[in-house]
């Protein structure tokens, strides 16, 4: 089983900031969000943990490993947020089409730089092909953003046949299971 965790609350979020590749903390809402999670996730036995490089992610990760003092992270940049390029630390209103359309307002984003939803797609289905082929049948702990959690679900629920992935949000610090 597969464990996908968001990272708790930033002030990026509360403040409805982009976030992107920008290395922001958790702030104390997030703090207790994290805690909340890894007592929600204490007596899981996992086989292995994956985490995003990014701070918000680690600092998360390392609330729930509190409760699995044997388990290591791996850091993999496959995990990383969505890059937002020039909307980087911008007000989400500022960008004024539906990020999470395929294929929608393809010039803007090229013109902004902000990585493409079917490349974020790409390089999160690349981390879960080889996760499945190394690790099957294992509990599997991966901690990440709301973005690689809309493609995760997209991964292994399917692509919405609109190609929108708005409704697959997951909240801050909550965790969605999938089938390994």
């Amino acid at each position: 089983m597969i464990y996908f965790v968001r990272h708790g609350q930033t002030d990026c979020n509360l403040n409805k900031i982009i976030a992107g590749h920008y290395d922001i903390a958790l702030n104390e809402k997030g703090k207790a969000q994290a805690q909340q999670t890894a007592l929600d996730l204490q007596g899981i036995k996992f086989d292995c943990c994956f985490c995003s490089p990014l701070m918000r992610a680690k600092q998360t990760c390392a609330e729930i490993l509190k409760y699995h003092p044997n388990l290591k992270p791996v850091y993999d940049n496959r995990l990383k947020a969505r890059d937002y390029g020039k909307m980087q630390l911008q007000p989400t209103n500022a960008i004024t089409f539906n990020r999470w359309q395929v294929g929608e307002f393809d010039e803007e984003t090229s013109a902004l730089e902000i990585e493409p939803i079917m490349d974020l797609y790409g390089r999160v289905s690349d981390f879960f092909d080889e996760l499945k082929k190394t690790h099957p049948q294992q509990n599997i702990l991966v901690i990440a953003h709301s973005c690689v959690g809309r493609v995760t679900s997209a991964y292994f629920d399917g692509i919405p046949e609109n190609q929108d992935f708005t409704a697959l949000k997951i909240p801050n610090a909550k965790y969605v299971m999938f089938e390994n």
